[in-house]
């Protein structure tokens, strides 16, 4: 019994420290590791370096009050929030392909189909059930 009991602990450790290294399911990469993956996956000299910088600063504020107003919104006020952020986004992200080279901008493109394709397959009906939080 007290062996079954040890390899429970354990179990139950080792599952958790799992799900708190970085990149692990659910969690968000910073808007530094991002940059670096689009970096080093890109090619990105220097100068484009630099307008990444710039470019991220510029839509920082606004992504962070809307993902802010996301997390504390219902349902319904989530679903008139997701189209301003979708603009953001795709606001960035032309910015962002209008720096690069033709090769880059064709990896970009590449790169954001497959974050996309990412995305549906989180969201595939009955895998995620909703928003569980009470009042929303």
């Amino acid at each position: 019994m007290k062996k079954l009991y040890v390899l429970f602990v354990v179990l139950i450790a080792a599952i958790s420290m799992s799900n708190a290294q970085p990149g692990g399911q659910g969690q968000r990469m910073s808007q530094e590791e991002r940059d670096k993956q689009l970096i080093e996956t890109l090619g990105l000299d220097e100068a484009q370096q630099k307008k990444l910088t710039t470019i991220n600063e510029k839509f920082q504020k606004s992504f962070g009050e809307l993902r802010e107003q996301m997390q504390n919104a219902t349902d319904e006020k989530r679903r008139e929030l997701f189209p301003k952020m979708r603009e953001q986004m795709e606001a960035r992200n032309k910015e962002i392909r209008a720096m690069l080279t033709k090769e880059q901008a064709e990896k970009f493109d590449e790169m954001q189909k497959q974050r996309q394709e990412r995305m549906n397959n989180r969201r595939a009906p009955g895998e995620r059930g909703g928003d569980s939080r009470p009042g929303r």
